[in-house]
């Protein structure tokens, strides 16, 4: 008999949905701070620190966002600066590199143990290191918990070798949920792992930054901006009993990537983050 997968994957989505009633949201909205809240003292500050950011594509994406602000508010006082060796960062300025391989997050925490050595050898307070991983580093071999309790010795490290420097802790990017009728297909065809079943590998390891260290210590929640969209309501779908988030429709071209609207939107509350650190 011929099996009609859409026919079966709409009446598995019926069953998955039908009395679910509402679920809590699993990110909490983000409003984007404007920059008008950080004072001219927070820009001069910020202008004198040495920043250190590692990353990868959707790091580019904020970054691209940040040109694109300085460049219309000149008055602010920060210079981004890619950088191809730890040895380029000298001076005060927002220094970034694309470390490690993505889909390989052992090797970005490996490159940014060295490069926040050799750049922060001798570390001020005001020093600040940020590393943030990629949406294509949670893969179906990836455990969440691992990979935080990886990121956590990586934290501790960088702490013990350089005691002023302050880290900046950032969530994981997310993807675009393509619905239940995909999602229940991927599952039948068995061919791939379902993008839902990813992001909520994403989530559960955001979750644990969260809890570690939101409130705590200095936190960029990227991804709970990405799931914000901009009337303020979250993208959440259910997904095992729980509110999943996802990457917002409008905020994205392929998928994964930020369109120039969302660059900006969470350039703007990278800048008004870092300019309010202590």
């Amino acid at each position: 008999m011929q099996v009609n997968f859409v026919h079966v994957a709409a009446v598995a989505a019926m069953g998955l949905t039908m009395g679910c009633g509402t679920m809590p949201s699993a990110s909490t909205p983000m409003t984007v701070p404007d920059l008008s809240r950080v004072s001219a003292e927070q820009w001069q500050r910020l202008g004198q620190r040495r920043l250190l950011f590692a990353h990868q594509s959707v790091g580019g994406n904020v970054l691209d966002g940040v040109a694109a602000l300085l460049k219309d508010h000149p008055g602010i006082p920060v210079r981004v600066i890619e950088i191809a060796s730890a040895a380029e960062v000298r001076g005060p300025g927002l220094y970034h590199k694309k470390v490690g391989t993505n889909g390989q997050p052992d090797s970005k925490l490996a490159e940014f143990d060295t490069l926040t050595r050799d750049a922060f050898a001798s570390a001020a307070t005001g020093d600040v290191a940020m590393l943030k991983f990629c949406y294509a580093d949670m893969k179906p071999h990836v455990d969440p918990d691992s990979l935080f309790a990886a990121y956590q010795r990586e934290v501790e490290a960088v702490r013990r070798a350089h005691p002023g420097l302050t880290i900046v802790h950032v969530t994981m990017p997310l993807w675009v949920d393509t619905g239940i009728i995909d999602h229940v297909g991927t599952i039948i065809l068995g061919k791939a792992t379902p993008i839902r079943a990813i992001n909520a590998e994403r989530h559960r390891y955001n979750q644990l930054v969260r809890a570690a260290y939101r409130g705590r210590e200095p936190f960029f929640d990227l991804a709970a901006y990405e799931a914000t969209r901009a009337d303020g309501s979250v993208t959440d779908v259910r997904y095992k009993g729980q509110a999943l988030p996802s990457l917002a429709k409008e905020w994205t071209t392929d998928g994964g990537h930020l369109n120039d609207a969302a660059k900006r939107r969470l350039a703007e509350a990278f800048l008004v983050t870092l300019a309010q650190l202590p």
